[in-house]
C-alpha cells in the first residue's frame, strides 16, 4: 500500500469551463471580471415544465462534440479543455498514473427520468424485469461521470464520481490531491458538472429557495436562488510530475478539509460551526497565516440564511478586517454540484492575474453581512492566498486554498 506524503506539492497545470457566461477559460475570466450576468429567462422548448422562470444556461454548448447525456458531456468537454491546456493531449504517459475524479450534485435526471417512465409504460412482469418489450434503463449517469471523461483520455488510474451536494466540486478537487498524495496517482483530473433539468428545479422551488428577480450575493435584498447548469476541470499534479515535464504551473493546491454542520438536512447551522472548521482545517493544512490570504471566493447562494451564516463563519475566523469577499453566484447562478468547481478555476485565474471578481447583482450590502465586499467592479490587488468556500444540503462544508507556487507549508 502507498504511503501518503504530506509533504507532496500540489500543482494546477490545466483549466477548462463552460458556464452560462462563457464557455472558454478567457471568455468565462473576462465575463466574470466585468460582472457579466448569464441568468435569464428560460429559453428551451421544454421551459414550461420547470418550476422556475431564471435559469443560468450553457448556450453554444449542443456544438460541442460528444455523446451521451447532457452532464456527462459537459464533464468531457470541460476536462477535454483543462487536459489540452496542461499539455497533456495526446497522453503519454503511465495511463495507470493518470485518474479523474467529478463531483455532481444528482447527475442527469433529465436523462434518467424519462427512461424510467417509457420503461414502466411497456409493462411490467416483475420487479427487476419489465415487459419484454420494455427499453433498458441506463444507470444514472452520476456513475459514469468520471469514466467517461478516462474513456477519453485513455487514464486508467483512480476513477470516482462524490455527491456532497453543492460542495461535490470542492470534494472532488480534494479526493483527487489526496490520490497524489498518497502515490496512487501523479496526475488527477478533477471537477464539477451539473446541467438543468426540471428535477433539480422542483426540488429547489419545493424547499422555496428561488427568486424570480436576480440572485443578488449578500444584498439587502435577495430573495433566492437562481438554478444554473455548467462544469469545470482542474489539472492537478505532483510537483515533481509537473517540474520534470516542463509545465507551466498555475497555482498550488495547498490545503483542503471538510466538515459536517451535523444540523438540519438543508439550513446551515445558525454560528457556521462546519464552515468555520472547514476554513480552519484547510489553512491549516496549507500553512499559511489568517492575514495572508487575499480573497475568499464566497459560496455566496443569496438566499436569506446562508449569506449571514457564511460571513459570519469567515468573521469568526478572520476577525475584523478579513480579506476581500466575492461571489460568482450573482453572475452565473447556482451552478450545483459543478459550483465549487467552477469558482475553483476563478480562484486560480484571481492569482494569476492580481484580480478580484466582483460580485454580480450585489447592490446594496446588508449590514448583518459586515465583511469585505467587492462589488461594483473589480479589485485589482497582489494575491498570494485564496480560498475557495462551499457548502451543501445535508451539512456538508468543504474549503480549499490555492497558493502561488512556492508559498505554502510544503514548498520548501
Amino acid at each position: 500500500m502507498a504511503v501518503v506524503d504530506r509533504s507532496a506539492r500540489v500543482v494546477v497545470t490545466g483549466l477548462g469551463v463552460l458556464s452560462p457566461v462563457g464557455e472558454t477559460l478567457e471568455d468565462f475570466w473576462d465575463s466574470v471580471v466585468h460582472a457579466v450576468v448569464g441568468t435569464r429567462p428560460l429559453q428551451r422548448p421544454d421551459a414550461a415544465d420547470f418550476a422556475g422562470r431564471l435559469a443560468g444556461e450553457v448556450r453554444g454548448f449542443p456544438a460541442v462534440r460528444g455523446t451521451g447525456d447532457r452532464v456527462t458531456r459537459l464533464a468531457v468537454a470541460a476536462a477535454s479543455a483543462a487536459t489540452a491546456d496542461a499539455g497533456l493531449v495526446p497522453w503519454a504517459g503511465d495511463p495507470a498514473r493518470a485518474g479523474v475524479c467529478f463531483g455532481t450534485l444528482l447527475g442527469s435526471r433529465a436523462a434518467l427520468e424519462p427512461a424510467v417512465t417509457r420503461f414502466h409504460r411497456a409493462g411490467t412482469h416483475g420487479p427487476a424485469t419489465g415487459g419484454a418489450d420494455a427499453p433498458a434503463v441506463q444507470p444514472p449517469p452520476v456513475v459514469g461521470l468520471a469514466d467517461a471523461v478516462a474513456r477519453e483520455h485513455g487514464f486508467l488510474g483512480p476513477g470516482s464520481v462524490v455527491a456532497t451536494a453543492c460542495a461535490s466540486g470542492n470534494s472532488a478537487l480534494a479526493y483527487a490531491a489526496e490520490a497524489i498524495r498518497a502515490g496512487r496517482a501523479d496526475v488527477m483530473v478533477a471537477g464539477g458538472a451539473e446541467e438543468l433539468s426540471a428535477g433539480i428545479m422542483m426540488m429547489f422551488a419545493s424547499l422555496r429557495s428561488l427568486t424570480d428577480d436576480a440572485l443578488r450575493p449578500f444584498d439587502r435584498n435577495r430573495s433566492g436562488l437562481v438554478v444554473s447548469e455548467g462544469a469545470a476541470a482542474l489539472v492537478l499534479e505532483s510537483y515533481e510530475h509537473a517540474r520534470a515535464r516542463g509545465a507551466r504551473v498555475y497555482a498550488e493546491l495547498a490545503g483542503w478539509a471538510s466538515a459536517c454542520d451535523a444540523h438540519h438536512m438543508t439550513a446551515p447551522h445558525p454560528e457556521g460551526r462546519g464552515a468555520r472548521r472547514s476554513l480552519e482545517r484547510a489553512l491549516a493544512m496549507a500553512g499559511v497565516a489568517r492575514e495572508q490570504v487575499g480573497h475568499i471566493s464566497a459560496h455566496g447562494t443569496g438566499t436569506p440564511s446562508n449569506d449571514v451564516v457564511e460571513a459570519a463563519a469567515v468573521r469568526a475566523v478572520f476577525g475584523d478586517g478579513g480579506p476581500a469577499l466575492s461571489s460568482l453566484k450573482g453572475a452565473l447562478g447556482h451552478t450545483q454540484g459543478a459550483a465549487s468547481a467552477i469558482e475553483a478555476v476563478a480562484c486560480v485565474l484571481a492569482l494569476r492575474d492580481g484580480v478580484i471578481p466582483p460580485t454580480a447583482n450585489l447592490v446594496d450590502p446588508d449590514p448583518a453581512c459586515p465583511v469585505d465586499l467587492v462589488y461594483g467592479a473589480a479589485r485589482e490587488a497582489p494575491l498570494d492566498v485564496v480560498v475557495n468556500n462551499a457548502f451543501g444540503f445535508g451539512g456538508n462544508t468543504a474549503c480549499t486554498v490555492f497558493t502561488r507556487p512556492g508559498l505554502g507549508r510544503n514548498a520548501g
